[in-house]
């Protein structure tokens, strides 16, 4: 986890974007939700797709490891947040956005209760062997019947350490396997990422819901 607080110290934020996620914008409509849904959002960083996410009605709930990231985000959107502590982490609140502080992995269960979810650079964050615990912990923080939209990168592993780490979609059929129904969205092949050296990339975006 040092390593994500020393990026974020260093201003290494390359994962962050300026501008809503197209996907996000293309996508989030076929989950279906209503305007008052609360959606989680795990390891949200500062992202903008929060806001883009609150412009639609939604409560919005992000989890982050990174107390610089949540500061930057209700700073840089003019907000000034109230906060509290909570068994081990810090909450920052101001409606409707709730950001929590702290290790994902050690939220107590139901600490959340969201209605959905949505993940850019959070499971492509984090390594094979986290993978299990995060699609548990997305379990024990959503409600039966949750949907979440998924967005994965995939490549050939061994040509770049990570993170981002790849996530191909086999793998996100087998994570989500027990007690979730998992459809595909979309798939497309991408050029522009081949500067990092990769023979191929692909972009996958994921419909999730818990049974």
């Amino acid at each position: 986890m040092e390593f994500w607080h020393n990026r974020w110290e260093t201003e290494q934020i390359g994962w962050h974007r300026s501008e809503f996620n197209d996907m996000l914008l293309k996508h989030w409509a076929s989950l279906g939700l209503e305007a008052e849904t609360e959606v989680l959002v795990p390891l949200c960083g500062k992202s903008l797709d929060m806001v883009w996410l609150a412009q639609q009605g939604h409560r919005i709930v992000g989890l982050e490891l990174v107390d610089k990231a949540v500061q930057s985000f209700f700073e840089e959107g003019g907000m000034t947040p109230e906060k509290d502590i909570m068994e081990g982490h810090q909450r920052y609140v101001c409606p409707p956005f709730t950001l929590i502080q702290g290790d994902l992995f050690a939220l107590e269960e139901h600490t959340v209760q969201a209605d959905a979810w949505y993940d850019r650079a959070a499971m492509i964050a984090l390594p094979a062997n986290m993978r299990d615990a995060y699609v548990e912990q997305l379990r024990r923080q959503t409600k039966s019947g949750a949907v979440g939209l998924l967005i994965t990168y995939a490549y050939p592993q061994h040509e770049m350490e990570g993170p981002p780490f790849a996530l191909h979609d086999e793998d996100v059929k087998r994570f989500f396997s027990d007690g979730f129904e998992v459809e595909h969205l979309e798939g497309i092949e991408l050029e522009d990422e081949r500067e990092r050296g990769l023979s191929s990339i692909t972009l996958s975006v994921f419909k999730i819901t818990r049974i």
